[in-house]
């Protein structure tokens, strides 16, 4: 059996379900929680069109991602503790619910409450990866975690594209109907084909101080970040919220450290495979999950600028496409191979191919059929990482807390996501070229620094690979 495959000891079928359709519920679930994250990306011009205050349809975005980092790591732990499949069931049943009211609410203000509980099937893919563990058989457990990952890749892909079609033929508030409908068919196929999940109860005095810091913890971080993007230069606005995160935050570490059964225990850093695995998930996303950012601007950019292509919105998107299969293969790909082999040389194996595509387009950027292949490379790289790390997460961490740990990695991700957003934004603006009057443009120089920030971000994924312990995966005590 190979060295990371989760949990050797345990029974190789411990629920006695066909693993096979427990395999396909998990995947319509995550499906319907990625459409619900991008979805919203493609109705956000029209919605301000409608709503006239870019303030308010900002919140559909910032509210939903507040809500699903936040909830990611406390949902993920309850589920650890009342059962997983129980709390799955709840959380799809909510966003279900915060789908409805968002599609038929005829005031912004309502709208926004309804995506904010959407943001709650942020919790939906860390439980997923505890189901696995909990219900798949060993030796399939890797295959499963990227055959989940492939369906989080594809469906943030397709959101794009669908939520497109919807707003172009329907009322632009049906991408919140068609996120209704896929929620409440991923409760169905779960409440059918996932068995009971067992609970794990605490053992002592329940730690309920841990939930209720934790989640405005990150909050106030994710709402500082958010508000860097519309603040004045020099504002000391989002400064201060995301220091007031910070210091919940220490606080709420210092309390979990205290207690002898916390809701989410910090301790689980403490394992060198997890603690390097989260820090090559932050590195990359930090940098290569910026690609969403970073190709269009560099393709869109008018050819006078001297950097850039000068293709259509459209012809964009056609052109992310292969990376977005690459992207699904590398996910899947990435999974197999942890099967067969360490994770960590897998992870390994998807940083060099990351930073060798950042390196390369750093160096090169000016052909644009070299800058599609690049950045497939560097989708498959990132996936492939991710599900890597997800499966060093689940192989390493106590049985009775898979869904927490791969929570907290979710967090990580989800912040760091928004932090490098704002580090590339800055970086753009940082020197601006102009013909007249018309709107500034990122100047060759800027878009250096961009590339050459993605590559030492990919070259920190790869440094957290390497500092990662070898030998085989051992569930802390």
């Amino acid at each position: 059996m190979p060295a990371n495959s989760v949990s050797a000891s345990r029974p190789s079928n411990p629920s006695g379900a066909p693993w096979r359709a427990v395999v396909i519920a998990l995947v319509i679930a995550e499906l319907a929680a990625g459409l619900e994250t991008t979805l919203m990306f493609a109705a956000l011009p029209t919605a301000l069109k409608q709503a006239g205050h870019p303030a308010q349809v900002g919140l559909l975005v910032t509210g939903y991602l507040l809500v699903s980092a936040a909830a990611a790591a406390v949902c993920g732990r309850l589920g650890d503790i009342f059962g997983r499949r129980r709390v799955l069931l709840v959380t799809l049943a909510l966003a279900t619910g915060g789908s409805v009211l968002s599609a038929f609410s005829p005031d912004l203000t309502w709208i926004i409450v309804g995506r904010s509980i959407q943001g709650l099937a942020g919790a939906v893919l860390p439980l997923c990866y505890g189901l696995i563990r909990e219900c798949v058989p060993a030796e399939k457990a890797p295959m499963s975690i990227g055959i989940v990952s492939g369906a989080n890749a594809f469906s943030a892909a397709m959101g794009f594209v669908i939520g497109g079609i919807i707003v172009d033929v329907f009322r632009w508030q049906d991408i919140f109907s068609c996120s209704a409908i896929l929620a409440a068919v991923g409760l169905i196929a779960c409440a059918i084909m996932i068995p009971v999940s067992r609970p794990q109860p605490f053992e002592g005095k329940s730690d309920i101080l841990g939930g209720l810091l934790f989640s405005p913890a990150v909050a106030l971080a994710m709402w500082g970040i958010a508000l860097m993007q519309h603040a004045k230069t020099g504002s000391a606005e989002p400064w201060l919220w995301i220091a007031s995160g910070c210091v919940l935050f220490l606080i709420w570490a210092l309390h979990e450290l205290r207690q002898t059964n916390p809701l989410i225990d910090v301790r689980l850093l403490g394992n060198r495979r997890i603690l390097a695995g989260n820090l090559g998930s932050v590195c990359a996303s930090l940098g290569a999950l910026q690609v969403l950012l970073v190709f269009p601007m560099l393709l869109q950019q008018p050819v006078w600028t001297g950097v850039g292509f000068g293709v259509t919105a459209t012809l964009t998107g056609l052109l992310k496409l292969p990376s977005n299969v690459a992207s699904i293969l590398g996910a899947s790909w990435g999974g197999a191979l942890c099967g067969r082999i360490d994770s960590r040389r897998v992870m390994i194996g998807a940083a060099i191919s990351t930073l060798l595509a950042w390196g390369w387009l750093w160096a090169e950027h000016d052909v644009l059929w070299l800058t599609v292949v690049l950045v497939c490379f560097s989708s498959a790289g990132f996936t492939t990482l991710f599900t890597s790390v997800i499966n060093i997460v689940v192989s390493t961490a106590p049985a009775d807390r898979v869904s927490e740990a791969t929570a907290m990695t979710a967090t990580f991700r989800t912040i760091a996501q928004s932090v490098g957003s704002q580090i590339v934004t800055m970086l753009f603006a940082s020197e601006l070229i102009r013909r007249g009057t018309g709107p500034g443009y990122p100047s060759p120089a800027a878009h250096d620094h961009v590339f050459a920030y993605m590559t030492i971000a990919s070259f920190g994924a790869l440094l957290a690979a390497l500092w990662m312990p070898c030998g085989q995966s051992r569930a802390l005590k």
